[in-house]
């Protein structure tokens, strides 16, 4: 799960103006002409015509204790809190069914830490059906990825997001079949400075209602992580498959194993490691018939494997930066399942077992409880690989359909492996108040 950055960015390049053009012979007006009058529907009052505002806005308060929110790290003593605010206006224009122009802008920044005037385009993008090639559509601009269960691939919903300039293509053959396309470069102010290209193919297969089975391959230069440095020079591969499926009305699964390989650069910049690295992990969820008060429960494991010794032989610790999935808890004490540094010390691969559940009190107001207990798979010599344990309860308010309110207190219990490395044992605790609406 990648941390928030700077933004500021340029507006998305000519290839999506070319798309335009080249998409514009199958334009029709006629076949989504506005209300009459031009004026805008009664059910939605953000369309116009053609045109589509919208607004997708949060502000969040938070608080922690003994940990830096600025460097996501642990830090005994410590106690700060900040305010976060993230706007992002956008319009969309649909003269046709087979064509769509969007550009959505971000305002993203801390009370009293920048300058709020900085704007940030976070998607401009043109798509649409290609001409005599129903089955086929094309997507170019400023863009988000987002598959599966985001466990290698989401947009970081959380903070300021992650978006690439790219292109996808997407191709449906029959209603159970899809295949996506896709290759572009970070944006490198949303994602934390790295410099990289993304490429990569996915693949859904649907057979029946109850089940779909995707096959995917990736290969990025981003890089990611303090002993995975990144650049055109770093290449990293992987490939995967996930299944989700359901097994009668109330149980569901999900399995999704990665493996990826390819090369790292060394600290001397002058030679590589393989890379020969797998994780993945497995969900079942529990929707039990409770009446008047539906609720879930869940229970998983992810797994990435570690490197005892990154500069020697096979480079073995998994990666998955890009993630925003939620198995790796909601306080961003862990990152993503390659692992984490306290002090000088690195914790190398993650094992995540999680349990927790959800009720709906009423129908505005649902309160979750879940836990992770971390564990490392390469500590330094000495070190415990006792990480801790994470517990996050959230109370979620809806107070209208797009509007909610979120309250969430968290402690995460640390282990033996923050006193070996900071020599204190102290837990972290964070809090935070969020209001969030989409229009």
């Amino acid at each position: 799960m990648r941390k928030p950055g700077n933004v500021l960015f340029p507006l998305f390049g000519p290839v999506a103006l070319a798309l335009a053009l080249v998409l514009s012979p199958a334009v029709s007006l006629s076949e989504t002409a506005p209300a009459e009058g031009g004026e805008k529907k009664a059910d939605d009052p953000l369309r116009f015509g053609h045109v589509k505002l919208g607004l997708d806005s949060m502000v969040r308060a938070e608080r922690a204790t003994d940990f830096s929110l600025g460097s996501f790290s642990f830090t005994p003593g410590n106690d700060e809190g900040r305010v976060l605010f993230r706007l992002r206006p956008s319009v969309a224009v649909s003269p046709s069914e087979n064509l769509t122009a969007r550009v959505e802008g971000q305002w993203y920044a801390f009370y009293d830490d920048r300058d709020f005037s900085e704007f940030t385009l976070y998607q401009g993008f043109v798509e649409g059906t290609v001409p005599g090639m129903k089955k086929l559509s094309v997507k170019a601009g400023r863009q988000e990825f987002v598959y599966g269960s985001t466990f290698l691939l989401g947009a970081d919903t959380f903070y300021d997001g992650l978006s690439f300039d790219a292109v996808k293509l997407s191709l449906k053959p029959s209603e159970k079949f899809a295949i996506d396309l896709f290759g572009g470069q970070y944006v490198k102010r949303l994602s934390g400075g790295i410099e990289g290209k993304i490429y990569g193919i996915y693949a859904t297969y649907t057979p029946g209602e109850t089940l779909s089975v995707d096959l995917y391959g990736l290969r990025d230069t981003g890089g990611a992580g303090a002993t995975h440095v990144g650049g055109d020079h770093e290449v990293t591969y992987s490939v995967g498959t996930r299944l989700n499926g359901k097994i009668g009305k109330h149980v569901a699964y999900e399995l999704e194993p990665v493996y990826q390989f390819g090369k790292k650069n060394k600290k001397d910049g002058a030679s590589h490691n393989h890379i020969s690295a797998y994780g993945g992990h497995v969900d079942v969820t529990v929707d039990p018939p409770l009446g008047r008060y539906p609720g879930k429960i869940f229970l998983s494991y992810a797994y990435g494997s570690g490197d005892g010794d990154p500069e020697e032989g096979k480079f073995t610790e998994f990666h998955n930066p890009n993630n925003d999935t939620s198995l790796i808890g909601d306080m961003n004490v862990i990152g993503e399942l390659g692992g984490l540094t306290v002090g000088n010390a690195t914790a190398s691969g993650l094992q995540v077992v999680t349990a927790g559940g959800g009720i709906d009190v009423t129908r505005k107001l649902n309160v979750s409880l879940d836990g992770h207990y971390f564990r490392a798979n390469k500590v330094p010599s000495g070190f415990s690989k006792e990480i801790g344990i994470e517990t996050n309860l959230i109370l979620t308010c809806k107070i209208k359909e797009n509007i909610s309110v979120l309250l969430s207190a968290n402690r995460f219990f640390t282990g033996d492996f923050f006193k070996d490395a900071a020599g204190s044992g102290k837990d972290i605790n964070y809090v935070y108040a969020q209001l969030q609406a989409t229009f």
